[in-house]
Parts: C-alpha cells; structure tokens; sequence
C-alpha cells in the first residue's frame, strides 16, 4: 500500500506540473531533479509521512528512478521539500502516465491543503 501511495505521490507532482508547473529546459536524455513542496493537513500529517519516509523503497523498482531526499520544514512541519533525481525527464514522464492511468494519486490531493509546486531542475 505505501508503494502505491508513494507512487501517487509522484503523480500528484506530475500532475501539478501538467497544470502549468516549470518545464525546464534539460536534454530529455540527461538526469534531472524534482524538487517538490507539499503542504500537508494538519489531521492528515499521520498518512502522509509514512510515503515520505518510505519513498526510496517504494520508486526503488521505477526504470530511472535513482534517490530521493526529504526535508521538514524547520518552522513548519506541514511543508515538506521532496528531491528526487531520475535518469532522465522522460522516465519521470512514462511513470507519471503509469500512475495517472492507474488513478491512485487522488489519494494523495486529500492530504493536501494545496497544490503541491513541482520544479525540474538540472545540476550545474
């Protein structure tokens, strides 16, 4: 269950960033990072960290997923900043539609109190 929350999770990211979020402009085959803030409800913090902190196992298995780190926000504990790194944007891409098709990431919308904001970035 916590690999198909965490897979949402990234869904709901890409989801945000097909509403308008940044596409930055890397070659498609060179390795990105998402850099993701998630504001959690208060009453639904108790769901949301065990996808936090199961993250790495449960994309371990994704083709191009590589790592992830989490960070809690020191004066607010409902933000979170997620970094993911991936081979490259269009295996982030595929595993988005996967996860879109499959309609487990509205999960994720309930434990938010607003659109998360996705950005790809790329390493000087």
């Amino acid at each position: 269950m916590i690999k198909t929350i965490t897979l949402a999770l990234v869904a709901l990211v890409l989801a945000s960033c097909a509403r308008g979020g940044a596409e930055a402009a890397s070659a498609e085959g060179e390795a990105t990072h998402l850099i993701i803030v998630f504001h959690v409800a208060e009453d639904r913090l108790d769901d949301f960290l065990p996808i936090m902190t199961g993250i790495n196992e449960g994309m371990a298995s994704e083709e191009g997923f590589e790592t992830a780190i989490v960070y809690r926000d020191a004066d607010d504990p409902l933000t979170f900043t997620l970094i993911e790194k991936w081979e490259s944007r269009a295996l982030h891409r595929a595993h988005y539609d996967r996860i879109v098709e499959s309609g487990d990431w509205s999960n994720i919308l309930t434990m938010l109190t607003e659109t998360p904001v996705l950005r790809y970035n790329d390493k000087l």
